[in-house]
Order: structure tokens, then C-alpha cells, then sequence
């Protein structure tokens, strides 16, 4: 799953001009990966394999959308995180969400008990 997030990246930056490493848009996949896992909260009782397949479910679906919406964001942000709004020769950032924010349809793991 990762491979095909970063191949799908690497197709994006290598047509908008922009030079971004192999090294470092995996290091943004696995930031991906770990925000999601937190979001979901999973139980302790539940094993790494149904980890994993959840995962790997949840990202199967949606590789385009990280790899040209998710990623590229997170790449213009960096060197100014956190930055609220910033005006600079009449060039205007505003960023609306943090980081975890990006996956919106992520809900915590819940159980019927």
C-alpha cells in the first residue's frame, strides 16, 4: 500500500516541477498511516493483523486522494506548521486545517459488545 501511495506521488511532483525524495514523501506516508491509526483508537484487545487489514481497507480506496490531495498539502506546509495566515508581497497563505484533519472521514473504532 505504501509503494502505491509513493508511485502515485512521485507521478504527481514529477509534474508540477517540484523535486520532493522517495525518503521523504514515505516519511509523510507513515505521518499519514499514524494520524489514522490514532484517529481510529483501536482497542488493545484487537490484534495487529486486524490492524493492518483495516489499514490496508481504508487506504486501498483512496491512494489518489492521499497521494495528489493529502501529501502535496503537507509538503507546502513545511517550514511554516502551525502558520495561521501570513500575507508576503501580496501573496496570502491561510491554512485551514492541521495535519490530522486531513482524513475527515476516519471515525474511531467502536464494537458491538
Amino acid at each position: 500500500m505504501e509503494g502505491e501511495i509513493l508511485t502515485l506521488a512521485q507521478l504527481y511532483f514529477s509534474h508540477t516541477g517540484e523535486e520532493v525524495s522517495s525518503d521523504f514523501l514515505l516519511l509523510l506516508i507513515e505521518r499519514i498511516v499514524g494520524d489514522y491509526k490514532e484517529q481510529r483508537n483501536y482497542p488493545d484487545s484487537l490484534d495487529d493483523e486486524a490492524i493492518n487489514a483495516d489499514v490496508e481497507k481504508y487506504f486501498s480506496r483512496r491512494k489518489g486522494y492521499i497521494a495528489t490531495e493529502v501529501i502535496p498539502a503537507m509538503v507546502g506546509k513545511v517550514g511554516g506548521e502551525g502558520l495561521y495566515s501570513l500575507v508576503d508581497n501580496q501573496v496570502s497563505k491561510n491554512w485551514k486545517y492541521p495535519y490530522p484533519v486531513y482524513l475527515p472521514d476516519v471515525v474511531p473504532y467502536c464494537e458491538v459488545i
